[in-house]
């Protein structure tokens, strides 16, 4: 789930595209959402962090014939969770995934046979619903058949629900540039969708022209003028075009993006190669502990960025200081709660998880 930007929106386009608000009404839009993708099977998962986890990933054919995977789906994970009060979405594709999913939806037999695999999955291994993760569709046709195939698990889920006599969730992860939300229709959304995962992240990477933040708060006055991008302006643009924030939920990486140049937003054209593209929290911290790496606050995006102890490599990521400042701003923007890319990345030897620790005590402060 970590998608590399399909296109670079401009600072205007987020302007020209906002649309009048549309009011909503949401059942139980109060309770705030905590949420943490499980990619494999981590060793131990602090349970009382979460209120929902996404079970990643649950892949298929283009024939809609779903391909066995070693650790989704998973009983234990489920009946764990369940005991510790935690709801388990299962996570359907990713990054990667989405010519499938469009081949699937411009054959009738093959959406069929993907939608009955799907809900005997989430019925056999008792998950509390879907969280759809087709990135990105970005056409005419793939448009049709995303919301063709969002418009089924919704009515199928809706209907398990009842035989479970409990609520069954429709989620889905949704990219951070206007260019790809647009293709996006809110009154769709409403209408099937329980909240939606932003994956404000990966704004920069190896194909930017410069080594910018991957998830700035922020915009930084040193980006390309024409290249504008943040985390506040994802969130502006989708709630100025009328979805309501209750709806939203706000990505929070647990990883930072590497670029071999000796400062942050330096032209990378004729850069080398980093060593490598992305970096864990847990490599960051303890490349950071080893005190050779020097650790760099950017006071305008509020986010750290890591020095290399030769001055050729940097890595932009989030710390419990920016994983913090980017929660109090998500509550104070009324946002549905906010998520992790993925829960054991910042799992350290001492067995806390000192970035989602800090996002879940902001999150759930008490006002004096």
């Amino acid at each position: 789930m970590r998608p590399r930007a399909k296109a670079i929106a401009l600072l205007g386009f987020f302007i020209a595209l906002c649309q009048p608000a549309f009011a909503a009404t949401v059942e139980n839009a109060e309770n705030k959402v905590f949420v943490g993708y499980v990619s494999g099977m981590p060793k131990e998962i602090h349970y009382k962090l979460y209120t929902h986890l996404c079970h990643a990933f649950v892949v298929a054919e283009k024939d809609g014939t779903l391909i066995p995977q070693e650790n989704v789906p998973n009983h234990e994970l489920a009946r764990e969770a369940h005991q510790a009060g935690v709801e388990v979405l299962v996570s359907l594709g990713g990054w990667g995934w989405d010519e499938k999913f469009a081949a699937m939806s411009l054959d009738p037999l093959a959406e069929d046979r993907y939608v009955s695999a799907v809900m005997n999955l989430v019925d056999k291994f008792d998950y509390d619903g879907i969280d759809l993760d087709w990135e990105y569709p970005d056409t005419n046709i793939e448009i049709v058949g995303f919301e063709r195939l969002a418009r089924r698990f919704r009515q199928a889920l809706d209907e398990l629900g009842k035989k479970k006599n409990r609520q069954m969730l429709l989620t889905m992860a949704a990219a951070a540039h206007p260019t790809t939300l647009e293709w996006l229709n809110n009154d769709f959304l409403l209408e099937t969708m329980d909240w939606i995962n932003v994956m404000t992240y990966d704004y920069c990477g190896s194909w930017a022209k410069f080594a910018g933040h991957h998830s700035p708060l922020f915009a930084s006055s040193k980006m390309p003028a024409d290249e504008v991008l943040s985390t506040e302006m994802t969130i502006n643009y989708l709630t100025k075009r009328g979805l309501p924030a209750n709806r939203l939920a706000l990505g929070l990486p647990l990883y930072g993006r590497a670029f071999a140049v000796p400062e942050p937003y330096a032209n990378t054209t004729t850069a080398p190669k980093p060593r490598r593209e992305s970096a864990n929290y847990q490599e960051i911290e303890q490349m950071h502990r080893g005190g050779k790496w020097v650790r760099k606050w950017d006071d305008e995006t509020k986010n750290p960025w890591l020095i290399s102890p030769d001055h050729n490599e940097i890595i932009g990521y989030d710390d419990s200081e920016s994983i913090a400042i980017k929660t109090q701003w998500a509550e104070e923007q009324g946002l549905r709660g906010v998520f992790f890319w993925q829960i054991d990345a910042d799992r350290l030897p001492n067995g806390t998880n000192p970035l989602q620790e800090a996002a879940h005590e902001n999150l759930y402060r008490k006002s004096p």
